[in-house]
């Protein structure tokens, strides 16, 4: 297996934010073209499907870097864990496709590929690996199809089966590039779920008030606030995907102790720091950018958009310390943590939302970060007083 770099890594980074970029375009094309209400539909579907894709995916966007690094891609776990999201992303997208004919949203049923793309992908082992051009191709080409599948279409259900036809060709490129063994029965190998636990309510965390929106106030206003959110969402995007190239890097590291863990803790708080800084002219040129971007429409979203920066500087603090969380944190600790605070989240939305609309689900979402930063950051301080033992491998079960 190769060695993981930073320089690496960063061109892993940057290659799947070109991806996202295609994605982030054709979502803006889709705002002018459907307005409002088409696009609070289409979003409103994307949410569902990013939701059951997470759950299929099992918690391998966290874990699965790590695992493979400690067990290697053709071991019992790993091969495991592909079974179990290829079996449970298909259940879901079934589900997720009755649901919408059932009741009447025909139109973004083809939204279900997404489940499917995001469940059964194998980024993640390319990226353990430590071949990261094998890891950003699936992403850049779901992205292109994405962007280029919107510019001749201009109605919902166009829209959606542009998105679905993106996500097909991203996955067969994934498999294709991450074989796995064909294996042996592994009916007695347990794959635990607490990062899948972790990453559903971090979906929740970031995906409910939109819902809750439409529920409540109107698909007008959900869709004015799902889309002045993606412009936080692509910083936290960016980090994002720092932290998942840094999980297997890290874990590396300290495994052929080339460095320490209460090294690395010192390093993230200066990490930390640096990123929160960063934020600040992104976010002013967010908040300058809403109408020429979208449309005067979306102006009223200007307050809830600040709110969303704010507490996007506290999920950016925490970053660092999620990395080194994962790499020798409790795994359980974190699925349960993140569980009550999307919870907390969810219902303290039910309250503000229906009075103070989109600012209100701003404002839960930025105490809900800084009550998260608070978790990592006080961890991080207890934790670099001890000097973790990384074992060669990585038990079945947890």
């Amino acid at each position: 297996m190769k060695r993981h770099s930073t320089s690496g890594s960063l061109g892993w980074v940057l290659s799947r934010l070109v991806a996202q970029g295609f994605e982030f375009s054709a979502w803006v094309l889709l705002a002018r073209r459907l307005g409002a209400g088409g696009v609070g539909l289409l979003a409103v579907a994307a949410i569902v499907a990013r939701m059951l894709g997470l759950v299929g995916d099992w918690g391998a966007t966290f874990r699965g870097p790590r695992d493979v690094v400690l067990a290697g891609r053709d071991s019992d776990l790993v091969v495991a864990l592909v079974r179990r999201r290829q079996q449970v992303s298909v259940l879901l997208a079934t589900a997720m496709i009755l649901a919408t004919v059932a009741g009447g949203y025909a139109a973004v049923a083809p939204m279900a590929m997404a489940v499917v793309a995001r469940g059964a992908g194998r980024d993640w082992i390319a990226l353990g690996e430590s071949r990261r051009r094998d890891a950003a191709l699936p992403l850049f080409v779901q992205g292109a199809m994405v962007c280029g599948g919107v510019l001749v279409t201009s109605s919902v259900f166009g829209a959606a089966s542009a998105i679905a036809g993106g996500h097909l060709l991203g996955l067969l490129v994934s498999i294709r590039l991450n074989p796995v063994r064909p294996g042996r029965s592994l009916a007695r190998v347990a794959v635990d779920s607490w990062y899948l636990l972790a990453g559903i309510a971090d979906q929740i965390l970031v995906s409910s008030d939109t819902i809750l929106l439409a529920v409540i106030r109107t698909s007008a206003e959900a869709g004015v606030y799902a889309s002045v959110y993606r412009l936080p969402l692509a910083w936290i995007t960016v980090i994002g995907l720092c932290t998942t190239a840094a999980i297997p890097m890290i874990t590396d590291s300290v495994r052929r102790g080339r460095t320490t863990s209460s090294l690395a803790h010192r390093r993230a708080d200066w990490v930390a720091l640096a990123l929160t800084v960063a934020i600040a002219p992104v976010a002013a040129a967010g908040l300058l950018v809403i109408g020429p971007l979208f449309g005067g429409d979306f102006e009223v979203g200007r307050s809830a958009l600040l709110l969303l920066f704010i507490a996007t500087a506290a999920t950016t603090a925490s970053a660092p310390y999620r990395v080194l969380y994962t790499a020798f944190g409790s795994d359980r600790r974190v699925g349960l943590v993140t569980t009550i605070a999307a919870f907390a989240n969810f219902f303290a939305n039910l309250v503000v939302i229906g009075r103070w609309g989109m600012e209100g689900a701003a404002a839960t979402t930025l105490v809900t970060q800084v009550g998260m930063l608070a978790f990592f950051a006080s961890w991080s301080v207890r934790a670099r007083r001890q000097e973790p033992v990384i074992d060669r491998s990585l038990p079945l079960t947890v």
